[in-house]
């Protein structure tokens, strides 16, 4: 491999892992629903009363408040359940949280 091409493969494995959600292993196997927020887009998996949000791309004003109504919302929109707000944790990138259905 040259010196250039090294750097161009390393920097497009990036961008390629960025672009992927990867659920913690409570949720591996189930599909994603993806959801768009505020221009922003999440994958949303759920486990019975269980949800997990990870966000796939962009960020809104306003910091993780912003992240977490619209992770919570993109999680109402794809189970049709509502989120326990007590219950949210989590980081601007991935957020858990209790359904009640």
């Amino acid at each position: 491999m040259t010196a250039k091409a090294y750097p161009i493969s390393v920097i497009g494995l990036c961008f390629f892992l960025l672009a992927c959600s990867s659920p913690s292993p409570k949720y591996m196997g189930i599909k994603a629903n993806e959801q768009t927020v505020s221009g922003v887009r999440f994958d949303v998996y759920q486990l019975h009363n269980n949800a997990q949000v990870i966000r796939l791309s962009g960020r809104l004003p306003g910091g993780y408040s912003s992240i977490k109504l619209a992770a919570i919302t993109a999680i109402e929109q794809a189970t049709n359940c509502k989120v326990e707000i007590a219950t949210v944790e989590g980081d601007t990138e991935v957020i858990n949280a209790v359904l009640s259905c």
